[in-house]
């Protein structure tokens, strides 16, 4: 769904215009490491550029039973139907590997994680339980915390825009956040009476800027703590080695290169898609995880808004959901023009070794360090200077010069922003620029230079469509971009933000934007080696490894 447009029933949030020309336009880890995911609900919590801050509550709605599909092989939920493919053909696309394990390719995390959040949890996004709802400073969720034998122990992480999915040291997928569209993949109705979750009520913390637990109802405590996707709904013997979350959607890697998906993508008109059943029907929300048996020998999986990339073992990169801001890489026409099926994405002559997505554009390496970029470009997000500023300008995968051959690690994406992070610890950044998105303080040579930034009509700083070199960070070794907001980790282990901060998103201690990248300071970060960040829509976190 194109930014401007409300994607979740939770919230109606006043959103600022995209720029002076319309468009209709999570976080990517070092190469060896998982990619994240950004979401459309991040591209939501935003207000209008120049305008007032506006603080949005979400809106209060009643359980409700929907007819989704709840397994991988009952398909309910139904609201289209297609030309139906050949018996062989669909059972092909719907069963589920062998119970006799395929060759290893994939390395399954081992090493604990000590996790801090911060940011705005009005929907349980904090995973703090149903009465905390805020952290302006990075705190930790004892719900996860190591030293405790009965928490949960989390190994790898991924944000998506609303909801969070993690991976656990005993091979658990654990979810939180809202399931409105079954991105958590386990069944989250509550008719009970609530109790109350101690997960810290946040009295203490001075970091926090006090107590917010009886500022309104309680959560669903089946959506704000994490909590465990049913074992069974995974073949025996499954292991996993990476998550990956987008606005509405999640899927994991099993260490044999097999995926695994659920919840929903939206379209341009904001219904709800996921894949076809064996007669043909649309499964608008898909409420527990499917095998997507196109995709095999996968290594990395990762997440925009509403589609998702993959990278398989020949260097191939493979894209599915929405398509509408080409992030295929092309138009689909004809019988290749199904979006919810893994399409192969024509990306370079050469292998490539990684991928990475903004909301609603692509990014990709190739084994001669060369990147690629593709998808909306309407703020020069998808690397692409010439057609930087034009109205809806969607752009094939194209070289960005700025970037190649030197080194990239690291790659992600915003709603209208990116940046990189390279092997020397540079870290670059481009596209959107007027909420302080980019973290640099531009020269006036610089922003009278035409090549690198354009004004928006009011002759205002709008885009940096070069990506330049964040000057006050050195040794930078990881980055996440949220969807107007940035967070960097340098080789020292400490965090930076900036950006739009209005949800505590910033984790700066108050909800004021941030201009020039800043250190983020707190008692809980200030003896914790940090070595990853990922960024959601009003919340972020970073992690590192558990001492």
């Amino acid at each position: 769904m194109p930014p401007g447009t409300v994607s979740s029933t939770r919230k109606k949030i006043k959103h600022r215009e995209p720029g002076p020309e319309r468009t209709t336009d999570k976080a990517s880890p070092r190469i060896e490491k998982s990619a994240q995911n950004r979401s459309t609900n991040r591209a939501n919590h935003v207000r209008r550029g120049g305008g007032p801050k506006t603080s949005s509550r979400p809106i209060k709605r009643p359980l409700e039973t929907e007819n989704d599909d709840q397994s991988p092989s009952v398909a309910s939920g139904v609201v289209g139907k297609r030309v139906k493919t050949s018996a062989a053909a669909q059972q092909q696309q719907h069963e589920s590997p062998s119970q006799s394990r395929s060759a290893v390719i994939n390395q399954v995390p081992n090493e604990k994680l000590t996790v801090l959040i911060f940011g705005t949890g009005e929907n349980g996004e904090l995973g703090l339980g149903p009465k905390k709802k805020e952290a302006l400073r990075p705190s930790p969720n004892p719900l996860l915390d190591v030293s405790d034998a009965s928490a949960l122990h989390v190994v790898q992480i991924a944000c998506g825009g609303m909801h969070t999915v993690a991976l656990t040291a005993d091979n658990k997928i654990i979810t939180w956040g809202v399931n409105d569209e079954k991105a958590l993949g386990r069944d989250t109705e509550w008719e009970g009476k609530l109790q109350e979750i101690n997960a810290g009520s946040g009295r203490e913390d001075d970091d926090n800027g006090g107590d917010d637990d009886d500022d309104e109802a309680d959560l669903n405590p089946l959506e704000s703590t994490p909590k465990e996707i049913p074992i069974d709904s995974f073949p025996p013997n499954t292991r996993f080695s990476q998550v990956a979350a987008g606005d509405s959607c999640s899927f994991a890697l099993t260490d044999t290169g097999h995926v695994y998906g659920w919840g929903s993508v939206r379209d341009s008109r904001g219904e709800s898609r996921f894949r076809y059943d064996d007669d043909g029907e649309l499964v608008a929300k898909q409420a527990r995880p499917f095998h997507i048996q196109s995709l095999k020998n996968i290594t990395q999986i990762c997440c925009g808004d509403n589609h998702a990339l993959a990278l398989d073992t020949g260097g191939n990169v493979w894209a599915w959901g929405s398509n509408e801001q080409h992030q295929f890489g092309r138009r689909l026409v004809g019988r290749s023009s199904d979006p919810l099926t893994p399409r192969l994405v024509r990306v370079c002559r050469k292998k490539a070794k990684y991928i990475a997505s903004g909301g609603y554009h692509c990014f990709a390496i190739d084994e001669h360090d060369d990147v690629y970029g593709w998808g909306a470009n309407s703020f020069g997000e998808a690397g692409d200077a010439q057609t930087a500023g034009g109205n809806a300008a969607f752009v094939p995968p194209t070289k960005i010069a700025d970037l190649c051959q030197k080194q990239v690690v690291v790659l992600d994406g915003g709603a209208h922003h990116s940046a990189a992070v390279t092997a020397s610890g540079q870290c670059l950044t481009w596209g959107r620029m007027d909420d302080g998105q980019l973290g640099i303080a531009f020269t006036p040579e610089q922003l009278q230079e035409p090549t690198m930034i354009r004004l928006d009509e009011r002759q205002k700083p709008r885009i940096c469509v070069r990506p330049t070199v964040i000057p006050t960070v050195e040794q930078a070794i990881h980055v996440a971009c949220g969807s107007d907001h940035t967070v960097l980790i340098d080789q020292t282990g400490r965090a930076y933000s900036t950006g739009y901060g209005y949800q505590g998103q910033l984790g700066q201690g108050s909800n004021d934007d941030v201009q020039v990248m800043q250190l983020i300071g707190g008692r809980h970060v200030k003896n914790q080696h940090l070595t990853w960040a990922g960024a959601g829509g009003q919340f972020s976190m970073v992690t590192g490894p558990a001492s």
